[in-house]
């Protein structure tokens, strides 16, 4: 072995490096394709730890409180043009037989209705 060769060799024991490990040609395209390679690999791995999934539904009272609530807006509504605004609240066509409030129970059937279908548009 020549001189050179083991002044090496002393100076890699010295700091710690062994002769095992592969010297890099400094070449930035290898080391580029070598990380981009390694990033591949680590985002291939799939996990095997099973995780917990949030759940994001309505509960289960929703739905049926919703739903009625469109049935009992329906039946407002009905019941007020089956009895020409007297039922199901008489107060409006005694107390406002010449301004806008004596279709109240209409006003109140569709105010059901629409509490109903908005909370259709939130049921998950």
């Amino acid at each position: 072995m020549n001189l050179k060769k083991k002044l090496r060799k002393g100076a890699e024991e010295a700091s710690g490096r062994t002769s095992s490990r592969p010297r890099h040609s400094g070449n930035p395209a290898k080391a580029a394709k070598a990380r981009e390679e390694e990033s591949r690999a680590a985002a291939n791995r799939v996990s095997r730890v099973p995780t917990k999934v949030k759940d994001t539904s309505s509960p289960r009272w929703y739905a049926p409180t919703v739903v009625g609530m469109l049935l009992l807006g329906l039946l407002w509504v009905v019941t007020t043009y089956l009895f020409q605004g007297r039922y199901p609240i008489p107060y409006f066509v005694e107390n406002h037989s010449t301004d806008w409030l004596i279709n109240g129970n209409l006003y109140l059937g569709f105010a059901i209705l629409m509490i109903g279908f908005l909370g259709l548009l939130r049921w998950k």
